[in-house]
């Protein structure tokens, strides 16, 4: 499974490229919950991650419907609704009832802050005394609860949007999360600012600092046939390029302020 520690992560399935799939046998629908994460999991099937599940369960045969709940919330609800087969998004080292599958997904989290307003950040040093914003629990995963006091002031807010309306508002210096959801929502916001000015209150140079180390994800499924298929389908689209495509797809537009620092792509 090496190849899932290579750089990859991650539009909806109608305008995505056409990639190869395996002829499918008739297997029933599977049920999976998503977290509601801009750009990587959203409400009509739009997303990096679901693009690469869906991609996945087709190649095994299986239709996908999904589920999109707050962050966290699906995890509750994987294990208490009898309707659900699969929940995306859950951390490796996190145990669910259920059998889990390899790695099929990295978080690049970092800081995105206004390179126009602040001085290069390379490192968690470089945060020291600066006013930020990050998602719930974002201190205890980031691991920053022991650097906490040296933040100018640290929020925990679990709709990103907020935080993108923050920094693009002048009133945090800098984002905690990860650098793809994070260009997302800005330039939705900035997109959104062109028609109404109370948006966005300034021209922000926006840049992307990976100042963490990636963070693996993987599935969980009631079912150990499906997550050992999983695995097997996922391998093989990796080796036929498919999974980069897919990661390149949405990565693509973001260049500009991710540049190759998004787990190097």
């Amino acid at each position: 499974m090496l190849c899932r520690f290579v750089l990859y992560l991650s539009l909806p399935c109608l305008a995505l490229p056409s990639f190869a799939t395996s002829p499918a046998k008739e297997k029933p629908a599977l049920n999976i919950l998503a977290p509601d994460l801009p750009g990587a999991s959203e409400k009509g099937g739009y997303g990096r991650d679901i693009a690469i599940v869906d991609r996945t369960l087709a190649y095994c045969g299986y239709e996908a419907n999904f589920l999109i709940q707050p962050f966290g919330r699906h995890w509750l609800s994987f294990q208490h609704l009898e309707m659900a087969d699969g929940v995306m998004t859950v951390p490796l080292a996190q145990s669910l009832p259920g059998f889990s599958t390899a790695a099929y997904i990295w978080y690049q989290n970092g800081a995105f802050y206004d390179a126009s307003e602040q001085a290069s950040i390379e490192t968690l040093d470089d945060l020291v005394g600066l006013d930020v914003v990050t998602f719930q629990d974002g201190p205890k995963i980031l691991g920053l609860e022991k650097k906490a006091e040296t933040f100018g002031s640290i929020l925990t807010i679990a709709d990103q949007t907020i935080h993108s309306r923050l920094l693009l508002r002048g009133r945090v210096d800098a984002i905690l999360a990860d650098g793809l959801i994070i260009a997302e929502v800005n330039e939705r916001l900035i997109e959104e600012s062109e028609r109404s000015d109370r948006l966005v209150s300034k021209q922000a140079h926006l840049e992307f600092a990976p100042i963490f180390n990636p963070s693996p994800y993987k599935m969980v499924f009631k079912e150990s046939v499906i997550a050992e298929e999983f695995d097997r389908c996922f391998d093989e689209l990796f080796r036929q390029g498919v999974i980069m495509r897919i990661s390149d797809y949405y990565t693509e537009k973001h260049k500009e302020n991710l540049k190759h620092r998004y787990l190097a792509q």
